[in-house]
């Protein structure tokens, strides 16, 4: 993947925005990445860093603090994102076509995910797979407002 490409495919990931990106195998010591991975969520951690969560140990690393330990420890040196989408509704639907032809999307009001890949093109997929799963979560909630409304 070209870096080209790779803003072609943010152009299509539903207005994806990287906020913070760290490649871990460089930033062992950054306190921030220290801070981001301690402050996520375990819903978070368990979809970057599944091996991890569903270790025996995962309490251990998350009560001692030594989550950059379980880093380590599971050799996950790829590359973390912290990534923001925005906010989307006033989807605008045509008769007979299952997806929104229009939207509107508010880029200060954003979702944050967190993408995990050992490589760009891994965490790119995962960037787009993010993207994907809050638009169509956009979409039903958008949905089940027009039902309540008829």
């Amino acid at each position: 993947m070209t870096n080209f490409e790779a803003v072609d495919r943010f152009d299509q990931a539903h207005g994806a925005k990287i906020e913070n990106l760290y490649w871990i195998a460089g930033s062992l010591e950054n306190s921030d990445l220290k801070d981001m991975l301690e402050e996520m969520e375990d819903e978070d951690f368990k979809k970057c860093f599944p091996e991890i969560f569903n270790s025996k140990h995962y309490e251990e690393y998350r009560n001692d603090d030594e989550i950059m330990q379980a880093i380590v420890d599971f050799r996950k040196f790829g590359m973390i994102a912290e990534i923001h989408l925005p906010e989307c509704d006033n989807f605008r639907y045509e008769k007979g076509k299952k997806h929104p032809v229009s939207w509107a999307s508010h880029g200060g009001i954003c979702r944050i995910e967190y993408c995990y890949g050992e490589t760009l093109e891994e965490l790119m997929k995962e960037i787009e797979k993010s993207a994907e799963k809050v638009f169509k979560e956009y979409i039903a909630e958008d949905k089940k407002k027009q039902k309540a409304n008829v």
